[in-house]
């Protein structure tokens, strides 16, 4: 004690300033932690009564508080569970046809946690009910190979099926340009019989029967890889773009194929027609 009182009183201030630095950042520091944790368990109890207008903006007030403390723990849960809630409130928003705030919702839960591919495919069902028809395609198609990786394989083979429909609708829809396009972005991601039938059939309507010959002759190959009967509609198409190429032989190769009564009476006179 007569230390300290001998101590010159510049050095004593400085000492007690120094002291109330170090219980303040101590108090603040707790204060937060237990915030985050409080914000936290809030949010919890939102999500759990399905009630995501809340629940998501109280995980993102959690977060951040967590992240302030350092506190990794609710930085963890908060990523993991606002990412569910980022896609539960994407998809009403989505449903609404509030698509481009769904959309920032789907990207923000896939930055909170990467791994739930749900929110890759509310990206795709987004766009999709936007028109983007190619960013649509990407993203089911995105979706399905992440669920590939996964024990939801079933899932995949679900989204890519989607993805080609949408080919297919554009096709039959008339917009032949646009068909090829989201086709063609189909197949860089991912080769399907369909997507090459579809390009094939739109490049077809364009005049561009040595491109429709790539892509049906490719639509075949697929098929028949499959170990699935090769429909006849890919059969008919082959021999209407190869006879309109020139190449007579192939065409009615192609056309003695068929065996289904849609296409065979046609296809009995095409080849007689080429035979003569």
């Amino acid at each position: 004690m007569r230390i300290m009182k001998n101590l010159p009183t510049n050095i004593l201030r400085q000492w007690a300033v120094l002291f109330a630095l170090v219980i303040g950042f101590s108090v603040t520091s707790t204060a937060q932690e237990a915030s985050a944790a409080s914000l936290y368990n809030k949010a919890l109890a939102s999500l759990k009564s399905k009630d995501y207008e809340a629940g998501y903006p109280q995980v993102e007030e959690a977060l951040k508080a967590a992240e302030a403390a350092g506190d990794e723990k609710i930085i963890g849960l908060a990523k993991k569970n606002g990412a569910k809630a980022a896609y539960n409130l994407g998809s009403a928003r989505r449903k609404a046809k509030a698509y481009d705030e769904a959309l920032t919702l789907f990207k923000r839960g896939i930055e909170m946690n990467p791994e739930y591919i749900a929110n890759y495919m509310g990206v795709a069902q987004a766009n999709d009910g936007k028109g983007e028809k190619v960013e649509a395609i990407k993203g089911y198609l995105d979706a399905a190979n992440r669920y590939e990786t996964t024990d939801k394989a079933d899932r995949a083979a679900k989204l890519v099926k989607r993805a080609t429909n949408i080919v297919g609708k554009l096709y039959t829809g008339k917009d032949y340009p646009t068909a090829v396009t989201a086709g063609k972005a189909h197949l860089e991601l991912k080769e399907t019989d369909g997507a090459h039938y579809y390009v094939a059939k739109a490049l077809e309507k364009q005049k561009d029967n040595a491109g429709a010959v790539t892509h049906i002759n490719k639509a075949v190959e697929l098929a028949a890889a499959s170990g699935k009967p090769v429909p006849d509609k890919y059969y008919w198409a082959q021999g209407n773009v190869l006879e309109a190429t020139g190449d007579k032989a192939a065409a009615a190769a192609a056309y003695k194929k068929i065996t289904g009564e849609k296409y065979k009476a046609n296809a009995d006179f095409k080849i007689k027609e080429i035979q003569g």
